[in-house]
């Protein structure tokens, strides 16, 4: 079996996990990047092949393939260098601290036609696939609104380096995975409203913490959304209602929920899977990209999408109004 160079750019916690996938590979050698010496060294513990202190010198190896995971700033300086230079990339969200910058990168990273992959683990998940083939296949009629949450204070403590550095607003690109799958279910969002809040009470405190608003889509769906970096355990579910009946994805546990018109009783299916399974194959499409065998599930377009969205609602909840969004040309 041939074997694949895979670099991954960024060895904190998102950095690492990327790490141990790719070593239970068979057939790829992975090579890393990371400023600090002691995450080096515990790379090369794990079996990382090879570490560097310098972003240009992973290029450098040349790898058949790249994982950007370092901080938010470096994401777009790195995926300009890397795709300039011919490297299927996986970056992870959001691409740019601001919509602005990433859409002013974007024609130049396009002109290289070299692939981009975004992060949006979530559209590899099977629980988050059952919903659109539930939508798709008319399980629930005609889609007609939604109700999304995220309770997610377990990413501050999984990911302690990540939040060491305060950095305002954070909560909306973080979690940007909701406008990624949202898009994909119902199309591009057309306006949106969010009142933002900090609470206390926990110990440490990200600003704001709590996000709730309306999301108006250009095909006549509207739902309302609720994000928090409060709640202990975690939460993510999903809940559709249509003209037949409703669904309600609880992603974390991997269940799906139908409740069609008609029926006496409910349908409950089980995705569980292990809580790595979905990077697992985000990576193996990253890996069949590379090899010219796949296009992006999640492209370089999506990852605009939804920094465009997570733009709008920092915009609305700074402003107290609703916010336009310009046409979603992808």
């Amino acid at each position: 079996m041939p074997v694949a160079r895979v670099a991954v750019s960024g060895l904190g916690s998102i950095g690492r996990q990327h790490v141990d996938v790719l070593l239970g590979r068979p057939g790829v050698q992975v090579v890393a990047f990371d400023p600090d010496p002691e995450l080096r060294e515990r790379a090369t513990d794990r079996g990382v092949e090879h570490t560097v202190d310098d972003f240009g010198a992973l290029l450098d190896l040349r790898p058949d393939a790249l994982v950007i995971a370092a901080p938010d700033r470096f994401h777009l300086p790195q995926l300009e260098a890397a795709t300039s230079r011919g490297v299927p990339t996986l970056v992870e969200k959001p691409l740019a601290p601001t919509t602005a910058e990433a859409a002013a990168a974007a024609p130049r990273i396009r002109a290289t036609g070299t692939p981009v992959l975004v992060g949006y683990v979530l559209r590899h998940r099977p629980v988050v696939r059952a919903v659109r083939s539930a939508l798709l296949d008319g399980l629930i009629g005609t889609p007609t609104s939604f109700q999304v949450m995220l309770g997610a204070y377990t990413t501050i403590t999984a990911a302690v380096s990540r939040f060491a550095t305060p950095e305002p607003d954070r909560l909306y690109r973080d979690y940007s995975h909701e406008w990624d799958y949202l898009r994909w279910f119902f199309g591009p969002v057309a306006r949106c409203l969010a009142v933002a809040r900090t609470v206390t009470g926990v110990p440490h405190v990200e600003e704001p913490n709590v996000v709730d608003g309306l999301l108006v889509h250009t095909g006549g769906v509207t739902g309302a959304f609720h994000l928090d970096y409060v709640e202990p355990r975690g939460t993510r579910t999903i809940h559709v209602l249509g003209t037949g009946g409703s669904l309600l994805a609880d992603v974390g546990r991997g269940t799906l929920t139908l409740r069609r018109a008609g029926d006496d009783f409910d349908r409950t299916q089980s995705f569980t899977e292990p809580p790595a399974a979905a990077l697992g194959r985000q990576l193996d499409h990253l890996l069949e990209v590379a090899a010219g065998t796949a296009a992006p599930v999640v492209g370089l377009d999506d990852g605009l999408a939804a920094l465009a969205v997570s733009d709008a609602l920092r915009q609305s909840a700074a402003t107290g109004d609703w916010t336009d969004l310009e046409p979603d040309r992808s």
